[in-house]
C-alpha cells in the first residue's frame, strides 16, 4: 500500500470546549502543568488518552520516580513535592531516600493525581486523543484549536494557550513550530522497554531501594542469566536488569526494567512491534528467573505495563537548547524554572549496555527551553523540552518533567491573564512566581 493516498472529505466539527489553557497529556508533566495553570487562575482543560493520569509512571510502570534530590538535598519542590507527600500519606510512596528516588504504588499515584487535579478545579477529558491542530492564519506560531477524537467522535477544543505534555510531541509535530527527532544528529534513539512486576519473591536477596547517588543498580546475577539467553538466541536483547522497589512497595514484589527494543516510539508500526515482541520477552525472562534464581523460584508475573516505556522521540527546537555542557558546567540562568541532577543516562538500543555520566552538581533549566522558537501560545513540558540528546538523557526523568510542568502551567496562566505571547513573557517573572509557589528555582 506504500504510496497510496486518499483525500479525507472536509467536515464541520463542533467546538465542545473552550479554556484559557489546554494541556495535552496527563503524564507526570501534564497533570502538574494543569494543576499549576488552574491554581494560577486559568480555566484549564486536561486531555488524556487513558482513563487515568500518570503516563509513564502508571501506564508504563516506570519507577522509581527520579530525581527529587542531589547530594541529599531537595532540587525539586512545589507541586511535585506536594504530590509525593500526599502519596506518602496514603502509604503509596517512599519519599525520604537520600537519592531522592521515590518508589511508589501506581494505584495511589493515579488516585492522588486525580484528587489534586479535581481539587484545582480543572476540566478533564479521558480517553481522548489529540489528532490535529488549527493555527491562526495570521500567526502560524499560534494555535486556535486542537482537534480531538473520543467516544463522542471528532471535535475541536479552543484555548488561549496550549501545552504539549504528550511526551512524544503529538501536538507540536502537527504545527509549523520547529522540532526534530532526537536521533537526527546523533544516531539511534534510546530503546523502548516494557516494565513488568513479579510477586512471590524473596526480596531480602535484592537491593530493593535505589537510595544513594552515584551507584549503578543493575543486578549482576540476573544480567549474567539474560546474557546467556541472548547468546543462545532465545532472547534478542535486554537492559540492566533493574529489579527493585520502583513501581511497587510490597515485600515479596519486584518491578523489573529489563526488556529492550530498538525502534521509534513515534512510529505506529515500530511501537506496535515493540508491544508484541517485548511481551514475549517478559514471559521468557520470568521463566528463566523462576528456573535459575533461588529467590525467585516461586515467582509469578503480576502484570506488564499497559504500554511500552518510551525514553525519547521528538523534541522542540526551543529559544534555548540545553546541552551536556550546561550539566557538566551549570549556568546561572536568570529565567531558571527547574533543576535537574539525574545522571546523563543513555541506554543503547543495539546492545545491552548503558552509558552513564554521574554529575557533580545540580543544574538549572531555563524557561526558554520549554518555548518553541516562533511560538505564540504553545509551550511544552516533559519529553519535548529543547535539549541535545545527551542533555535530554538527564532531563527526561519524572521529577524534572513534573518541575517543568509546573513551570509551563504557571507561565501559560500568566500569559492568559496578561494577554502575552509565550515569547513576550519575561522568564524572570515565571521564576519569581514559581519561587512564591515553593518551587526550587
Amino acid at each position: 500500500m506504500e504510496g497510496k493516498t486518499i483525500i479525507e472529505p472536509a467536515r464541520k466539527l463542533p467546538v465542545t470546549r473552550e479554556a484559557d489553557v489546554v494541556v495535552c497529556g496527563g503524564g507526570p508533566s501534564g497533570f502538574v502543568a494543569a494543576i499549576a495553570a488552574a491554581r494560577n487562575g486559568a480555566t484549564t482543560l486536561l486531555l488524556e488518552h487513558y482513563g487515568f493520569l500518570g503516563g509513564m509512571a502508571t501506564a508504563g510502570l516506570v519507577g522509581p520516580i527520579s530525581k527529587f534530590n542531589f547530594g541529599g538535598k531537595r532540587i525539586v519542590s512545589g507541586i511535585p513535592e506536594e504530590f509525593i507527600g500526599r502519596m506518602a500519606e496514603r502509604g503509596g510512596a517512599i519519599i525520604d531516600l537520600p537519592s531522592g528516588n521515590v518508589p511508589y504504588d501506581p494505584e495511589v499515584y493515579k488516585y492522588t493525581a486525580l484528587r489534586m487535579a479535581e481539587e484545582a478545579g480543572m476540566d478533564i477529558l479521558f480517553h481522548t486523543h489529540v489528532v490535529g491542530c488549527l493555527a491562526d492564519s495570521q500567526r502560524p506560531g499560534s494555535l486556535t484549536h486542537v482537534l480531538i477524537e473520543n467516544k463522542s467522535g471528532r471535535q475541536a477544543v479552543a484555548a488561549k494557550h496550549f501545552i504539549d505534555c504528550t511526551g512524544t510531541g503529538d501536538v507540536v509535530s502537527r504545527t509549523q513550530l520547529p522540532w526534530e527527532m532526537r536521533n537526527r544528529r546523533e544516531g539511534e534513539l534510546q530503546p523502548m522497554s516494557l516494565y513488568f512486576r513479579v510477586g512471590g519473591v524473596d526480596t531480602t536477596a535484592f537491593n530493593l531501594l535505589m537510595a544513594e547517588d552515584g551507584v549503578k543498580y543493575a543486578d549482576a546475577g540476573l544480567k549474567a542469566l539474560l546474557a546467556e539467553e541472548v547468546e543462545a538466541g532465545r532472547l534478542s536483547n535486554f537492559g540492566g536488569p533493574w529489579a527493585v522497589h520502583g513501581s511497587t512497595l510490597r515485600d515479596g514484589e519486584l518491578s523489573i526494567n529489563a526488556t529492550r527494543f530498538r525502534g521509534n516510539a513515534a512510529d505506529g508500526d515500530d511501537v506496535s512491534t515493540a508491544e508484541r515482541l517485548l511481551r514475549e520477552d517478559v514471559m521468557r525472562m520470568v521463566k528463566v528467573f523462576k528456573e535459575k534464581v533461588p529467590a525467585m523460584r516461586d515467582a509469578y508475573l503480576i502484570d506488564t505495563a499497559t504500554q511500552v516505556g518510551i525514553r525519547e522521540t521528538r523534541g522542540i527546537i526551543g529559544c534555548y537548547t540545553m546541552t551536556l555542557d550546561d550539566m557538566v558546567h551549570p549556568k546561572a540562568f536568570e529565567d531558571t524554572v527547574a533543576y535537574g541532577g539525574h545522571p546523563v543516562d543513555i541506554h543503547r538500543a543495539s546492545d545491552s549496555k548503558q552509558d552513564v555520566n554521574f554529575l557533580r552538581a545540580p543544574y538549572p533549566i531555563p524557561y526558554r527551553a520549554i518555548v518553541p522558537q516562533g511560538a505564540g501560545n504553545v509551550l511544552v513540558a516533559g519529553g519535548c523540552v529543547s535539549a541535545t540528546r545527551e542533555a535530554f538523557a538527564s532531563i527526561r526523568v519524572q521529577a524534572q518533567c513534573m518541575a517543568l510542568g509546573q513551570a509551563a502551567g504557571t507561565a501559560a496562566a500568566m500569559c492568559a491573564e496578561q494577554q502575552l505571547t509565550v515569547t513576550e513573557l519575561d522568564g524572570k517573572s515565571v521564576r519569581n512566581a514559581l519561587r512564591e509557589q515553593g518551587a526550587v528555582v
